[in-house]
Order: structure tokens, then C-alpha cells, then sequence
């Protein structure tokens, strides 16, 4: 919260909803964000080898239009997706705004995690 400098003086937050996530082999949960929350996460319980990484989208890849390709080798902040690996015991915190998707892993174990969304009132 001091980092993304939001000013919650007076304010109450919490989490106000937490769910488990048992993603077996080719099992993908498409792109999509966390209404009526500001911040959310997943933390990471098991991840088997080759899990696949969260995936979050540039906000403004709507706005491109006729935007050409990135380059293969671009620059990260250059990126239209960032992942960030699934690890198991790291937790993962983004705005709840910002959309994401997590793709089929190709191991033949369960990837675990808990994710969770704090709201404000």
C-alpha cells in the first residue's frame, strides 16, 4: 500500500474473500480481473515443475490499435503480458484492476495455490 501510495487515512481494509485454487494438467483459467476489490493475490502452495506462470495484460492493450509487434527480445516494460513464475511458498500481490490469466501447465501434478481480494471501506 506505500508503495502504490494510496491514501487510506481513515479508511478500514480487509480481505474479504480467499478460495483455493487445484489446477490439474491442462487446466487453464482465462483472462479476467477482481471487481469490487483493490488489491488481490495468490499465494502459492504447490507448484510442480514446468507450473505455469500468472500472466498479467498491459492495461492498455486495447489502446494499440495499429500498434505493430514487439520484438521477441523487447525490453520487459516494452511487454504486452508479464508473467511472473509460480513458486511454491511466494505470494503474488497486483491491483485488482489489472487483468490476468493463469495458462495449461504441462506437468501431470496439481498446482495449489490460495488467492485471495482485499477491499477498503
Amino acid at each position: 500500500i506505500k508503495t502504490l501510495e494510496m491514501d487510506l487515512r481513515g479508511c478500514e481494509f480487509g480481505m474479504t474473500d480467499c478460495w483455493l485454487n487445484i489446477m490439474p494438467a491442462g487446466v487453464a483459467h482465462s483472462l479476467h480481473l477482481h471487481p469490487q476489490s483493490f488489491i488481490s493475490g495468490t499465494y502459492y502452495v504447490q507448484t510442480p515443475q514446468n507450473s505455469a506462470a500468472i500472466k498479467f495484460e498491459d492495461p492498455r492493450l486495447s489502446k494499440f490499435m495499429k500498434a505493430p509487434p514487439k520484438k521477441a527480445n523487447c525490453k520487459r516494460e516494452n511487454k504486452q503480458f508479464i508473467a511472473y513464475p509460480a513458486k511454491a511458498g511466494k505470494v503474488v500481490l497486483f491491483e485488482s484492476w489489472l487483468r490476468h490469466e493463469v495458462p495449461a501447465s504441462s506437468n501431470n501434478s496439481e498446482r495449489i495455490s490460495v488467492s485471495f481480494n482485499y477491499n477498503w471501506w
